[in-house]
């Protein structure tokens, strides 16, 4: 067995557990499971714990995507809680401005805020109590406070840039500072909102006061939202998407989500044998790379809205394609240039849910980029994401800026299904970084068997699609560094801790085995 960065062990047990970014959010998941609650109902549960306890990475403002695996069932169910951007301007309008690209912050990135509605739909649908009892914990650290934990502390210092207005500064930065460790801090305003949504469910969110708060920040800020975009905001389930990789079933959701770079660069790995290379070694890293290369080049030409755009994903994740692509790649030298196969015409947090029925969530809830716009709407302790920063304003680009549409999406969680029964579920946090580490992931726990803790905590790559550079972290041997530059890649001078953070919850026998990403404050626990 491969030591992991930390020595931190794997967890068992078998009839809960969780698995998040965040101890105190752990530890309300868990509770819920244990008050006879199932995985749906602590997925949330741990959800909005973490609005309260990591609040630059995640809310009930931002988005999130989830797949549900039910007990019995061959496949997850897949839902989609991104937000669509506002009907107030149009792509023409913003070229007349001079605009050549979407602003991180501030109104005009802010997309409708789809998280909070699809807590509420996977609840109805799935969940075994009401929203009263899972909000619960949420509610009481929000209201009561929490004390700050170290990485969170250190990340949130180093958001407090992002923060523009004065709601936002008044709750995350009181007296102009970032929290210390252990500090005590309070959003009594989310903790009413959370009591609205409890009332009046995703209805009280999406219309009255809270509504008319989120508008009315969002235009002051210049950005385009209306009353109207956020009362007529759904949760969309959609079909995953998958490939088997080494007899491995790989699932992921479909745009406007970038899994399908997962499931290629996947594919395109499954065309040579790591058998005879050790899981840290310059010969697996480079092929790992160059597959990367190849599937973000088609991620960045097709990732859009499907109801905008037809992704031809048929073609993408087929194994024939896979196979075409693999024969560009040179064993022993990097690709200094490299484009997509097919034309067309981090800050985020992962859970992991189980319980001892067989269900099962991989679960994945994000603002984008500390704190996200950096706006609070006023009154309701609401941070707004800026997903809306990742449309294109090129007309000819699949992803271009339309009224009512939804972003390329980075978050994506992950499942494992073998043999049409469930392995497990995964994510790892992270931007554009989440689908490479993915893949690292997968490939550490099939090519290596190792166990969920050991194969998160190997160290990982990051390749910059914009640059062409490797980041190597923390922990990869120098050796590594040397023989990859003399192959032609552009490595980093300094070794990186960390890319991202993940969590995984894997069947194993009749229990469940999990892990918690060290480069977090996380914690896996199950009883």
């Amino acid at each position: 067995m491969i030591a992991g960065l930390t020595g931190r062990s794997n967890i068992l047990a078998r009839d809960g557990m969780v698995a998040s970014s965040q101890p105190l959010a752990t530890q309300a998941g868990l509770e819920i499971i244990r008050t006879g609650g199932n995985a749906v109902d602590a997925a949330v549960a741990t959800a909005a714990v973490l609005d309260v306890v990591e609040p630059f990475s995640t809310g009930c403002g931002g988005d999130a995507f989830t797949l549900i695996h039910l007990a019995g069932k061959t496949q997850p169910l897949s839902y989609n809680g991104s937000g669509r951007s506002g009907s107030l301007i149009t792509l023409q309008e913003l070229l007349d401005r001079g605009w050549t690209s979407m602003p991180a912050r501030g109104g005009p990135p802010v997309t409708v805020p789809g998280a909070l509605h699809l807590w509420c739909h996977i609840i109805e649908r799935h969940g075994s109590l009401e929203m009263k009892d899972v909000l619960k914990p949420a509610i009481h650290y929000a209201r009561d406070g929490f004390p700050v934990s170290p990485i969170i502390a250190d990340n949130w210092m180093q958001g407090l840039i992002a923060l523009k207005n004065d709601a936002a500064r008044e709750i995350f930065a009181p007296g102009g500072k970032a929290p210390a460790i252990g500090q005590i801090m309070k959003n009594k305003d989310l903790a009413e909102t959370f009591e609205i949504v409890v009332k009046g469910g995703a209805d009280g969110f999406y219309t009255g006061r809270i509504a008319e708060s989120i508008v009315q920040t969002v235009q002051e800020n210049g950005g385009f939202l209306s009353l109207e975009d956020l009362a007529t905001h759904k949760t969309e389930e959609t079909r995953p998407i998958s490939v088997s990789y080494r007899g491995v079933d790989v699932i992921e959701h479909p745009p406007n989500s970038q899994g399908f770079a997962a499931l290629i660069m996947l594919n395109i790995m499954e065309n040579f044998d790591f058998s005879g290379f050790p899981p840290l070694s310059a010969e697996r890293f480079h092929l790992m790379i160059e597959a990367k290369k190849l599937s973000y080049a088609d991620l960045h030409q097709h990732n859009a809205d499907p109801s905008f755009y037809n992704v031809p994903l048929d073609r993408l994740l087929s194994k024939e394609y896979a196979m075409e692509r693999a024969s560009t790649i040179n064993p022993h030298q990097a690709m200094s240039s490299y484009t997509a196969g097919l034309f067309s015409g981090r800050d985020t947090v992962y859970l992991a849910t189980a319980d001892g029925e067989g269900n099962a969530v991989s679960f994945i809830n994000s603002l984008y980029m500390g704190f996200g716009s950096g706006l609070v709407a006023t009154g309701t302790g609401i941070k707004l994401q800026n997903r809306g920063h990742l449309f294109s304003l090129d007309p000819e680009h699949p992803n271009c800026y339309a009224p009512k549409k939804l972003p390329f999406h980075t978050i994506i969680p992950g499942a494992l299904y073998k043999n049409k029964e469930l392995l497990g579920v995964f994510g790892i946090m992270g931007g554009s970084h989440q689908a490479q580490a993915h893949a690292q992931f997968v490939s550490n726990l099939v090519d290596y068997s190792l166990l969920p803790q050991e194969a998160l905590d190997l160290p990982r790559f990051d390749h910059d699609h914009s640059t062409n550079r490797v980041e190597m972290e923390t922990g990869t041997p120098p050796e590594i560094r040397i023989e990859l530059q003399k192959q032609g890649h552009m490595v980093a001078d300094e070794s990186v801790f960390a890319f991202g953070g993940g969590q995984a919850i894997i069947r194993f026998s009749d229990a469940w085995i999990a892990g918690s990403d060290c480069r977090k404050d996380g914690q896996a626990a199950g009883f």
